[in-house]
């Protein structure tokens, strides 16, 4: 091995380790969020598949050594399948948001299951494998795992409410996997081209000419399942929600005021709603005070 090759090799390993060690920092800031018990464990399944999926890519099958790539590999699968299940099964709200006018966060979620279907699918399938010939085949598996976990991090990088300094983290650790997967990686044009096409159909759908189609049906979807109770809110200033009181800038609520202003993907009334008012409610647990649902939907979506 030359010395260039040498000094590639340790800068991926050093690159791979600091971005385990960020998606775990993110993903500790993420469970310590208080939340109902549902989505905790919900939350917990999700952050064991991505940090054992991303165990399985920096620990790439060696001849000769323990499977641990493919035990890692499995584990991550049982995680996966923990967070979908305890997703939908305990929360059915969640498939509220299954329109035309999907979150983005959502989308990238699907796309990671996808990525994640493929994986196993070109490992388990000998007659894939035939066909596409072992060199693709590889290519396949591996360029699907990146894919999987940068779509993974997108989807929980964007989830609402997500404190910032723990987005960070996690986009960091997944660009420090990137350029791990770079430096190693021989498919890096096949590689560099899923990943380009990946990011061109999120800005796509977040902001390119299909936004707009997308979420033109918020404008006259009923947003408020919550039934917001002015009466369990008495003891807060009005100010506090409702900022146009301030400057007497408007008399509308904020449903009608909101709608009208914006649909975009980053200000999209529910999204903005959702963190809004967990965010209050978080808060106020935190304080020891008395505080509502946090991300128990079915307790305000009945």
């Amino acid at each position: 091995m030359s010395q260039r090759a040498r000094w590639l090799q340790m800068l991926a390993s050093h690159a791979g380790r600091a971005g385990l060690v960020s998606l775990a920092f993110g993903m500790v800031v993420l469970l310590w969020q208080p939340t109902d018990t549902a989505w905790w464990a919900a939350r917990l399944f999700g952050a064991a598949a991505l940090m054992l999926t991303s165990g399985t890519l920096f620990m790439r099958p060696v001849p000769g050594r323990r499977p641990l790539h493919r035990i890692f590999g499995w584990a991550a699968l049982a995680a996966l399948v923990g967070h979908v299940t305890m997703t939908t099964a305990f929360q059915p709200v969640f498939l509220r948001w299954l329109t035309p006018a999907v979150p983005i966060e959502i989308v990238a979620g699907i796309a990671a299951l996808l990525a994640f279907l493929l994986v196993l699918l070109v490992q388990r399938s000998r007659l894939l494998r035939r066909r596409l010939g072992p060199f693709s085949s590889l290519a396949v598996h591996r360029i699907a795992g990146y894919l999987l976990i940068a779509a993974a991090c997108t989807h929980i990088a964007l989830i609402a409410g997500m404190a910032v300094f723990a987005a960070t983290a996690l986009l960091a650790g997944l660009a420090f996997l990137l350029i791990e997967g770079l430096l190693r990686e021989r498919h890096i044009v096949r590689l560099t081209v899923t990943l380009a096409l990946f990011i061109s159909a999120i800005a796509w759908l977040a902001m390119g000419s299909m936004a707009e189609t997308r979420l033109a049906s918020l404008r006259q979807a009923p947003i408020d399942h919550a039934r917001f109770l002015h009466t369990d809110h008495t003891g807060l200033a009005c100010a506090g929600c409702h900022h146009n009181f301030v400057d007497r800038s408007g008399s509308e609520n904020c449903l009608t005021c909101h709608k009208r202003i914006s649909v975009s993907e980053t200000m999209r009334i529910d999204r903005m709603f959702h963190a809004f008012c967990s965010d209050c409610h978080r808060m106020d647990k935190h304080a020891d005070k008395k505080a509502g649902p946090i991300e128990d939907c079915a307790g305000c979506h009945g």
